[in-house]
């Protein structure tokens, strides 16, 4: 069982197969870029791949939109996360519930973390 906040280490064919449900069912998600010095971004909407290695996220309802593009050529190491791995809430009122984590670690240990936004009910 994976420790709070980690994920499991997954291949790159699985991580490429979760990708591809995350575009063919639209899920929507909340992306979040960590990078060096702290620097950090994050966007929510759905994924696509406008060509071959490179991932979108973004609402997708106008180009003005704000969007997050990486490409998959460099990354280091997959990881994934469900519940246990990735608290699915904040407590903080009007936040999005998170579910499922599919994180992209590069070499320079900057990171991209795709977190499936739970369906509400009610």
């Amino acid at each position: 069982m994976s420790s709070p906040g980690t994920g499991s280490d997954i291949s790159r064919k699985d991580a490429v197969d979760l990708l591809r449900k995350l575009i063919t069912e639209s899920i929507k998600v909340q992306a979040m870029f960590v990078g060096r010095g702290g620097v950090t971004a994050a966007v929510q909407g759905t994924v696509s791949s406008p060509q071959n290695g490179l991932i979108l996220v973004s609402e997708r309802r106008s180009p003005a939109d704000a969007s997050l593009c990486f490409g998959l050529a460099d990354v280091k190491t997959f990881k994934y996360g469900d519940n246990r791995a990735f608290p699915s809430s904040t407590g903080i009122p009007g936040t999005p519930r998170l579910s499922n984590a599919l994180c992209f670690v590069y070499p320079d240990g900057a990171h991209i973390a795709l977190f499936e936004i739970a369906e509400t009910s009610g």
